[in-house]
C-alpha cells in the first residue's frame, strides 16, 4: 500500500509537545525567578526604618534579572545565575538558622579554621541545596529547544526592560548598588581591587570604614593670638527630648547645676535614629542623602588641620559614625555615663596636648530607662518592674518618671564634664546635644521609643547646651552674647558643628547654605528644617508638627 506523508498532521501532533516544552520553560522561569527574588524580599530588603524604601532595591533586582533573562535566553541565564541563586539561598538560610548576615560575615574575612566548625553541621544541607538548584539547569538542557521554547523574549519586551533598567539606574544611581545581587557583586569587586571604602555603598552596616583618608575640610584659623591651652568638647547624648528639661517646660529636677550654661530647647535632629543622626551631626551632609555614613571626613578633620589633637570617647560602637579622630577609645557601658566615660575623659585632659578637641558619645537616656541611673539617688520614684513590657495607660506614669530620671542623669553627666574643665583653667568650650528624642505615647498613635517608621516632633526635637570657661568668654564676649540671644531660635543639628568651629575661630569649606553659626548670626525665621525619613528621603520638620500634641 502506498503511504503518503502528512505534514499538516505532523504539525498538529508536535503542537502539544511544543506546548509541554513551553510549559516546562515557564515553570522553570517562575521557580528560578522566585529563588532569585527571595533574598531581595527578605534579608536584602530594607533592614531598618531609616534605610532605603523597600520598593527601590526590589525593583532594581527585578529589572536586573529580567534584563539578563531577556538578553541571554533561558539556558545561559540559568548557568550564569546559578552562583547568585546558591549564595542567595544560603544567605537566607544563614539569617534564619544563625541570625548571620552572610555578606557582612564574608567581609570580615574570618579565619577558615574558625569558620569551619560553624559551617560543618550544615555541610550536607549546603550540598543538597547545590544539587537541587542544579536540577532546573539539567531539565532545561534536557528539554529540546525551539525558538519558542527557548523563550527568547520579543524585542519590544526587551527594549522596555532595557529602558526601565537605564531609567532606574539614572534616577537611583546612588542606591541601585544596594539591590541584590548588585550589592554582592559590588562588594566582591571592591574587595578584589582593594577599594574597601566603596563597600559601604552596597552594605551600610558593613564593618568597613567608608571615610576617605584624603578628605579635607580646607581648614585654617582666623589670624590673631590664640590661647596656649584650648579644649573643645562635643557631647553627643542619647534619646533626650527637649521638653522634659526643666528649662524647656519639663520637671525642674531635670536640669543643670551650672547656671551659666546656655540651653536651647528647639533643636531639630537630623534623624530619629542614632545610626543616621550621629553621622549627619558630625558631617557636612544634610538629611536626605543616599548614604548612611558619608565618605567625607568628619568635622574633627578641621580641628586636626588647625593644630588640634582630636579624640573620640564612646560607649557606642565605632561603626555608628566611623570617627576619624587621632585617638579613639570605646569603653564598656556601665549604669551611668559618669561611670563609663569620666575616667577616659580625665585621662585625655591630663595628656600633654595644649589644643584638644574631644567628642564624647554617651548612652544618655536610652531604654531601658531604669538602667541609666542610680535608683537610690533618683529624683522620681518609678516602679521599674512595670517597664518590662510596652507602656499603657496604667504603666505610662512609671515609664515617664523613669525616663525623666534618665534624662536628669544625662544632664548630671554634662555637669560632671564641665566640673572637670572648670578648675583646670585655660580656654574651654563645651557643647551638648542628643542624637534624637523619644516617643512616650504622646498622641493618638501611641508611639513608643524612637527610630520608628516615621519621625515625630517628640523623637526629633532635642536640646542643646553650651558652656564656656571664663577665659573663653573673656576673649569671645560678643560671640557668647550672640549664643545667649539665640537660645530661643529654631535651630537644627546642622548648626552645631559650624557653631563649634566658629567658637574655635576655625574657617573651613562647607557648601551648605542653610547651616548657621549660632555664635555669629541668627537663623532665618522662615528656614526649612529637614529630617531624614529614610536614606534618600527627607521630610520637612513643620510637617511633623502638624500632629497635635496631647495624650489621648
Amino acid at each position: 500500500m502506498e503511504q503518503h506523508s502528512d505534514p499538516h498532521g505532523a504539525r498538529l501532533a508536535s503542537a502539544p509537545m511544543a506546548d509541554r516544552r513551553l510549559g516546562v520553560v515557564s515553570l522553570i522561569d517562575c521557580v528560578w525567578g522566585a529563588i532569585l527574588l527571595i533574598p531581595a524580599l527578605t534579608i536584602f530588603s530594607s533592614a531598618h526604618v531609616w534605610d532605603l524604601g523597600a520598593v527601590c532595591p526590589l525593583a532594581a533586582t527585578a529589572v536586573f534579572f529580567g534584563l539578563l533573562r531577556a538578553i541571554l535566553g533561558l539556558r545561559v541565564f540559568l548557568v550564569l545565575t546559578y552562583v547568585p541563586a546558591l549564595f542567595g539561598v544560603l544567605a537566607v538560610g544563614a539569617d534564619l538558622l544563625r541570625d548571620v548576615n552572610l555578606l557582612e560575615a564574608a567581609l570580615i574575612r574570618p579565619d577558615p579554621h574558625e569558620a569551619w566548625p560553624v559551617v560543618q553541621p550544615h555541610v550536607l544541607w549546603i550540598a543538597l541545596t547545590a544539587v537541587l538548584l542544579a536540577v532546573p539547569i539539567w531539565v532545561s538542557f534536557r528539554t529540546p529547544t525551539t525558538q519558542a521554547v527557548r523563550g527568547k523574549w520579543p524585542s519590544v519586551t526587551l527594549a522596555a526592560i532595557a529602558f526601565s533598567a537605564v531609567t532606574c539606574g539614572a534616577i537611583f544611581h546612588d542606591t541601585v548598588l544596594r539591590a541584590w545581587p548588585l550589592n554582592v557583586i559590588s562588594v566582591a569587586a571592591a574587595s578584589a581591587i582593594g577599594l574597601d571604602d566603596f563597600v559601604s555603598t552596597a552594605s551600610p552596616y558593613a564593618p568597613t570604614n567608608p571615610r576617605s583618608a584624603s578628605a579635607s575640610w580646607g581648614a585654617s584659623r582666623s589670624p590673631g593670638l590664640h590661647p596656649q591651652s584650648e579644649t573643645y568638647i562635643l557631647i553627643i547624648g542619647e534619646s533626650v527630648r527637649a521638653d522634659r528639661l526643666g528649662a524647656c517646660g519639663g520637671q525642674k529636677q531635670v536640669g543643670l547645676s551650672h547656671q551659666d550654661a546656655i540651653i536651647y530647647c528647639d533643636v531639630t535632629s537630623g534623624s530619629s535614629s542614632t545610626h543616621t543622626s550621629v553621622p549627619l551631626l558630625v558631617s557636612r551632609e544634610m538629611p536626605g542623602g543616599a548614604f548612611r555614613v558619608s565618605k567625607d571626613a568628619t568635622f574633627m578633620k578641621a580641628f586636626e588641620e588647625t593644630g588640634f589633637h582630636t579624640y573620640w570617647l564612646a560607649v557606642q560602637e565605632r561603626g555608628i559614625a566611623w570617627p576619624d579622630a587621632n585617638t579613639d577609645e570605646f569603653v564598656a557601658i556601665k549604669r551611668t555615663d559618669r561611670e563609663s566615660l569620666l575616667p577616659s575623659l580625665r585621662s585625655v585632659l591630663a595628656q600633654n596636648a595644649p589644643k584638644k578637641l574631644i567628642v564624647v558619645h554617651a548612652y544618655g537616656a536610652h531604654f531601658s530607662y531604669c538602667d541609666r541611673y542610680e535608683p537610690a539617688t533618683a529624683a522620681f520614684q518609678a516602679d521599674c518592674s512595670k517597664l518590662s513590657g510596652l507602656p499603657d495607660g496604667s504603666t505610662l506614669p512609671d515609664f515617664i518618671r523613669a525616663y525623666d530620671n534618665a534624662a536628669a542623669e544625662s544632664l548630671r553627666f554634662i555637669d560632671a564634664v564641665i566640673s572637670e574643665l572648670a578648675p583646670a583653667g585655660g580656654s574651654s568650650f563645651v557643647m551638648y546635644t542628643a542624637d534624637h528624642g523619644e516617643n512616650l505615647l504622646d498622641d493618638g498613635r501611641k508611639l513608643f521609643q524612637h527610630a520608628l517608621k516615621d519621625p515625630t516632633p517628640w523623637d526629633t526635637t532635642v536640646p542643646a547646651v553650651m558652656w564656656a570657661s571664663d577665659e573663653w568668654r573673656a576673649s569671645n564676649s560678643a560671640r557668647w552674647e550672640r549664643l545667649r540671644a539665640n537660645h530661643e531660635a529654631k535651630a537644627m543639628h546642622a548648626d552645631l558643628v559650624p557653631t563649634l568651629l566658629g567658637s574655635a575661630a576655625i574657617r573651613y569649606v562647607d557648601e551648605r547654605r542653610v547651616a548657621v553659626d549660632l555664635g555669629a548670626m541668627s537663623p532665618p525665621v522662615d528656614r526649612t528644617r529637614w529630617v531624614m525619613r529614610r536614606l534618600g528621603e527627607k521630610i520637612n520638620e513643620d510637617q511633623l508638627r502638624q500632629v497635635q500634641p496631647g495624650r489621648q
